[in-house]
């Protein structure tokens, strides 16, 4: 068992001293698992998020890889959910380890729903990733015209370019996206 938990921890990239000396077997394992709050979001259960959040816990926690409860909430689709951690505090703009912030992974995914329930609590519109892609970028890719068209009346700049020297019209002439490529040449997009 301790050889596992030992494994696991290195895995993680944690260090023994993470762990408290005395702790528990019970407390040391728990450390792995979901707290109610994200376990409730993976479930996708707004009833039981919203007590875990009665009940005090951090609308801002993350798992090992950085990813939010609000991140997760989206990758789910569900806005019930996402209202309920943003009314509570979660940071709209807070993002993963590689950079993907909450609105950049609603408009990767084409969820123009959350796209504008995100815009409204303050999402900042042109963050990048540490791939140097915004919100813009990643929906021109993926060819969702409709987020596409929300983030431009947010006022997401045309011509930004990538860590790769593409723009967002560079990403829609990629994905052979002839909307896409009309709705930000309109928008001043060269």
């Amino acid at each position: 068992m301790k050889r596992l938990l030992l494994a696991t921890l290195f895995a993680a990239g944690l260090s023994v001293s993470a762990l408290p000396v005395s702790a528990p077997a019970f407390a040391q394992i728990s450390l792995f698992q979901d707290t109610g709050l994200m376990q409730a979001v993976n479930d996708g259960d707004v009833a039981k998020a919203k007590g875990a959040l009665l009940r005090g816990e951090n609308p801002n926690q993350a798992d090992i890889h950085g990813k939010t409860v609000l991140l997760s909430a989206i990758d789910r689709a569900n806005p019930a959910l996402v209202s309920l951690l943003l009314d509570n505090g979660a940071n709209v703009n807070r993002a993963d380890k590689a950079g993907n912030t909450p609105l950049l992974s609603a408009a990767e995914n084409g969820h123009s729903e959350l796209v504008d329930l995100l815009l409204k609590k303050g999402a900042k519109v042109d963050l990048e990733n540490r791939e140097g892609m915004t919100p813009l970028m990643v929906a021109a890719r993926n060819g969702r015209a409709d987020v596409v068209d929300r983030l431009l009346k947010a006022g997401a700049k045309v011509d930004r370019s990538d860590f790769t020297g593409r723009t967002a019209l560079n990403w829609a002439q990629e994905s052979r996206n002839a909307r896409v490529g009309t709705l930000l040449r309109q928008a001043g997009a060269k």
